[in-house]
């Protein structure tokens, strides 16, 4: 939510228009609307005087959205770490998740990234479960003595504990360009 654009609008301003009336440069009301970042001293007394609200007001309504965006943020990041459950509860890595995901999907942000990483665990556990189903064979044809379920197993538990560690990565640099795949379950 762009709180500067959102008042303006309410207001029937343009840019333009909400320039002239708080004696603001047009740049500087097109920068605030597009990193809607709070506004600070005269910026702020101009802007809160043109919407006729107090200053402190106005400056609630930005910690407001900052307070939402890190609880977004956390419940994201539990999603994901959730996922580890998968080393002790089979499809683990699913049902905690999507649990989770449902639990705190009233966000939209939150339900896009909750989608993604449980998708992709929905994904992996396709994988993973047709390659645990042909591996006998291949095994008997390569690799005579060799128990190489055991190896694809822990192969893949090895390779979604680093796909958890680097989306975890990502989210604490928030980077939420992860896990979008093509096919989707959810």
């Amino acid at each position: 939510m762009n709180i500067i654009k959102t008042l303006r609008e309410a207001s029937g301003y343009t840019q333009l228009e909400l320039a002239k009336k708080t004696s603001l440069s047009l740049r500087t009301i097109q920068r605030l609307e597009s990193k809607n970042k709070e506004p600070k001293g005269h910026t702020l007394a101009a802007l809160s005087k043109v919407f006729s609200m107090k200053p402190s007001a106005l400056q609630n309504q930005f910690k407001n959205i900052e307070h939402t965006k890190k609880s977004e943020t956390l419940s994201i990041r539990l999603i994901n770490l959730s996922v580890l459950s998968f080393i002790g509860i089979p499809f683990g890595n699913i049902i905690l998740p999507f649990i989770l995901w449902r639990r705190n999907c009233k966000s939209k942000f939150v339900d896009e990234m909750g989608r993604r990483i449980v998708n992709f665990q929905i994904i992996f556990s396709v994988v993973l479960s047709i390659l645990l189903c042909i591996s006998p064979f291949i095994g008997r044809a390569f690799f005579s003595n060799t128990p190489i379920i055991l190896i694809v197993l822990f192969v893949a538990y090895v390779v979604n504990i680093i796909i958890v560690c680097n989306t975890a990565v990502k989210l604490h640099r928030n980077n939420f360009n992860l896990l979008d795949f093509p096919i989707r379950f959810l």
